[in-house]
């Protein structure tokens, strides 16, 4: 895949703030932060994940070969190291996700107990130094928020938007978030879901996000973020559908669950 082929699919209005660009050989895309933050949103290509997980699964969790997803870990933080000072391999912090609603820090998180359940994770520039927030995505939402002090990451799954995952992230920064990025995802063109959970995501968000019994996860993380604080317009969106784009992203609802994840890489730089 060439990176103009990934320019191009980014929605117009978002290139000003997001770009495709080229890490030792992986395509990813970049997000324009402010200051210290750096992030990525990877695709699935550039890694040596074989048949269904092929080529840069970054999961642990759903039946690729560890030694691969070990390699496709380990490319992905010698190249944005060598391009933007992330520390090493053992830098990558990649919590069990869950689709629940915990937040904490980086660091915090990699001194707690391993495999503990974790959502999102925040990056401050001095407490999380040398380390990079991971994590995996199938069709769920990343979102990364970032504030004048530090910057959250989070899944945004269904049962996590319904519950508050992205308005936990914003609790769990030391100051508000004024600018989000939405990373390639499940669109409004592919999610369909059944008619109680587009009742249980109007009661909680409000009408219009629904067409057709599909669901527009990016609308109703629009509206989550507008509750934080982040304006509708500071809410940079890239418009990657994950279902429709097989050449592009995994889909586990287009897959089924043997197929790889893309990852989301959220740091901060000295």
């Amino acid at each position: 895949m060439s990176l103009s082929v990934l320019q191009e699919h980014i929605h117009p209005d978002s290139r000003p703030k997001i770009c495709a660009q080229q890490y030792g050989g992986i395509p990813a895309l970049t997000a324009s932060l402010s200051g210290p933050f750096r992030a990525v949103f990877t695709t699935r290509t550039g890694g040596v994940s074989k048949g269904p997980f092929q080529h840069l699964n970054l999961s642990q969790s759903h039946g690729d070969d560890p030694g691969d997803v070990k390699d496709n870990r380990r490319r992905l933080a010698r190249a944005v190291r060598e391009a933007d000072g992330l520390s090493g391999a053992t830098g990558l912090v990649s919590p069990r996700q869950v689709h629940g609603l915990r937040v904490i820090g980086t660091a915090e998180y990699k001194r707690g107990p391993a495999g503990a359940p974790c959502d999102g994770l925040t990056v401050h520039p001095e407490r999380d130094a040398g380390l990079g927030a991971l994590l995996v995505f199938g069709d769920c939402v990343p979102v990364i928020m970032v504030g004048e002090v530090d910057a959250a990451l989070v899944h945004g799954g269904w049962r996590g938007l319904l519950g508050g995952v992205v308005q936990e992230g914003a609790r769990a920064m030391t100051a508000p978030p004024g600018l989000a990025f939405i990373g390639p995802s499940a669109g409004p063109c592919c999610y369909k879901v059944d008619s109680h959970l587009v009742q249980s995501f109007a009661d909680r968000y409000g009408r219009g996000l629904t067409r057709g019994g599909h669901l527009d996860l990016w609308e109703v993380c629009t509206r989550a973020l507008e509750e934080v604080g982040v304006p509708r317009g500071q809410v940079v969106n890239p418009r990657l559908c994950t279902i429709c784009n097989p050449e592009l992203f995994y889909s586990h609802r287009r897959d089924g669950p043997a197929t790889g994840r893309q990852g989301a890489l959220l740091w901060a730089v000295s």
